[in-house]
């Protein structure tokens, strides 16, 4: 048939009319293939009854594959259209040759045959969606989704309506009745989730600027507006209501408390010994088994690439008390006109979120002759709320809010009602500041002083070497992100090269990592390696350094020891990241304890007595059940490879809830 038709086509006096066949047969067959599709109730999005579960069910992988099956012509006219290569007739794709920079995607990697063909799939399915809308304009559901993100993202109502018209976008109006919807069920959701009292709330503040084109006496006020950002999480790990069921117990061993007898003390337990460790058979502690996998980590992921291939067979070290992963519940709160830097700003926004989750005070008796409406519409509100006066909420969010919140307890302790006087508040400090606070902590230890950066091994020397356009910033004011970049990266090129070191100690000829690793050493000799240089190339354990201070000047290393107390410092730093990273709470805490003593150190006192406070409340102030409660959800969603930042300030990045 092919052949024939081929003959017909090529005739002068038949082309005419075979093409016009051929064109009719290829209408014919799309228009229905398009019917077929826009009968598809899945793909039907009503924007005034928009749910949170239609935009997770949405997938668009799913909805190429249910093309492809219902209309195969149509799917196969397509990528013939907006292909740039040949398309066999069988649909499979015959590839131009590449030049050099085409076999590379835009980070650089090789690319990836199963990415390109899964971008092709979606423009693919975007035509067809686009066919879809303009022949039924309730087949709109790629356009309702990307109108929800438009929005989210802040796109200029200008550029919607371009793309509305386009087809790529529903209309401004329909967006708004989406939002509206998925805020009434969000609504629903915050209530629901709160009333169980098993959650938690963070949050933290965000600044609006509201510029003044034309400056009047009526609009001459600061154009920053200062509002606040929250969030209601669920507690996991096997929390109950009954382990929260200690407000008055609390209450009644409180330092605030000012019917306590004034000899009461609070305790003042051994930090050190909150996870004691039992002998090892290598002989080394806790922290230099830890050392000695990152040795062995740093030189497989980045060493010479022969030592690769032994990374997956390199086991993660023995976690202290790992929290289990589970699937986070939580679900954002409505913004709060609250400005959470004041102290009656944190009372708002604590009284906002708690109503926002449907709980308060219980209400006081109505007088049955009460006419007043005020007062009876008021009663009925606070009926509806739950109760909390019996249990204790947990509050996420940084020091500073810490600190005023502390603020407000202290102020609101004479109070006899428990709501007034903010009884139920257990604020947990969010680790992910802490980090912060540690990566600042080794800026003010080895780069602010400016006699820290004569030595030639010195930290600022490494800056220069791998950063050298950024000394003046990383050495006056680095900020987080920049300052984590160098610890990271100074620590493994500092590592690799106490692997260099020791290889050439062991073996002359080993001059170099790659010579070390085209001998191909035994699993036995890199462990024996990083088990030495855990213990003789950091301070610490084996490495005293009170000892090797006090020898004479004569006899004495200055950079060499610099150098034990640059890898010391660092791999703190990588522990505490891997700690948090993996949610090994039990690892956190034993980190807590030399981080306190350098944070008294340098200044950083706040840090280093909410740390303290918080290893005292959690371990011998608390009942146990809400110490577990505490522990157990103070990391939000931590994996092997990233976590979650913290859902305090409400911006997801890094670490941990903070």
């Amino acid at each position: 048939m092919e052949r024939i038709v081929n003959a017909f086509s090529k005739n002068p006096g038949s082309a005419l009319s075979t093409y016009t066949w051929a064109r009719k047969a290829i209408q014919k067959s799309t228009t229905q293939a398009i019917k077929i599709l826009t009968a598809n109730n899945d793909w039907h999005f009503n924007a005034e009854h928009a749910s949170a579960a239609d935009l997770e069910d949405f997938k668009i992988e799913e909805m190429a594959a249910t093309m492809k099956k219902l209309a195969a012509d149509l799917w196969t006219l397509i990528q013939i259209l907006l292909s740039r290569d040949e398309i066999d007739v069988d649909g499979d794709q015959v590839m131009d040759d590449l030049s050099d920079a085409d076999e590379f995607d835009e980070s650089g990697e090789f690319a990836s045959i199963g990415k390109n063909a899964r971008e092709t799939s979606q423009h693919d399915t975007e035509y067809c969606f686009i066919m879809m809308q303009i022949r039924n304009p309730k087949c709109n559901a790629l356009e309702s989704i990307f109108g929800i993100f438009l929005h989210s993202t802040n796109t200029p109502e200008k550029v919607i309506q371009a793309l509305s018209h386009m087809g790529i976008s529903i209309s401004q109006t329909a967006i708004h009745r989406a939002i509206h919807s998925l805020s009434a069920e969000t609504t629903e959701t915050l209530c629901d989730l709160g009333q169980t009292l098993l959650v938690g709330y963070a949050y933290d503040n965000f600044d609006i600027n509201f510029p003044t084109l034309v400056p009047t006496v009526e609009k001459a006020t600061d154009p920053l507006t200062h509002l606040t950002s929250g969030a209601v999480i669920c507690l996991e790990h096997g929390v109950v209501i009954e382990d929260l069921e200690c407000s008055e117990e609390l209450w009644q061993k409180s330092p605030l408390n000012p019917n306590l007898p004034g000899t009461a003390q609070q305790p003042s337990p051994n930090l050190d010994m909150l996870h004691p460790e039992a002998d090892h058979p290598s002989g080394l502690t806790r922290r230099e088994r830890w050392n000695a996998w990152k040795f062995k980590s740093d030189l497989f992921e980045h060493g010479h690439p022969d030592f690769a291939l032994r990374t997956k067979a390199l086991e993660p070290p023995d976690s202290i008390e790992q929290i289990p992963i589970v699937k986070m519940r939580y679900a954002p709160a409505r913004s709060m006109d609250n400005n959470q830097s004041t102290h009656a700003g944190n009372i708002s926004a604590i009284e906002g979120l708690l109503s926002q989750g449907g709980v308060g005070p219980s209400p006081p008796p109505l007088d049955p002759k009460e006419k007043d409406p005020a007062k009876i519409a008021q009663f009925n509100r606070l009926k509806q709320l739950v109760s909390i006066l019996k249990y204790v909420v947990l509050f996420f969010g940084d020091l500073g809010t810490f600190e005023r919140v502390q603020g407000v307890l202290l102020r609101r302790s004479i109070e006899s009602n428990p709501w007034l006087r903010h009884q139920f508040v257990v604020f947990v400090m969010g680790f992910f500041h802490l980090k912060m606070a540690c990566a600042d902590a080794i800026w003010r230890i080895f780069i602010e002083p400016k006699q820290g950066r004569q030595d030639d091994n010195s930290l600022m020397a490494y800056v220069a070497q791998i950063r050298p356009r950024e000394t003046g910033k990383i050495g006056s004011n680095p900020g987080f992100r920049r300052m984590h970049e160098v610890i990271r990266h100074t620590g493994i090129v500092l590592r690799l090269d106490a692997w260099r070191v020791e290889a050439k100690r062991r073996n002359p000829a080993w001059t170099t990592l790659e010579l070390f690793a085209k001998s191909e050493p035994s699993e036995q000799l890199i462990d024996d390696m990083a088990n030495h240089l855990a213990e003789r190339y950091v301070a610490g354990g084996d490495v005293d350094m009170y000892v090797t201070r006090s020898k004479p000047a004569a006899s004495r290393d200055g950079q060499h020891e610099n150098i034990l107390l640059l890898h010391q410092y660092l791999l703190l730093y990588e522990e505490t990241s891997y700690a948090m990273n993996r949610g090994d709470i039990g690892r956190l805490e034993t980190v807590f304890p030399p981080w306190i003593a350098i944070f008294r150190a340098v200044g950083k006192h706040k840090y280093s007595a909410h740390m303290t406070k918080y290893l005292t409340d959690v371990h011998f102030i608390y009942p146990p059940r809400l110490g577990h409660a505490v522990r157990y959800n103070s990391l939000v969603n931590p994996t092997e490879t990233i976590a979650v930042e913290g859902l305090g300030p409400l911006k997801f990045g890094s670490y941990c809830l903070g």
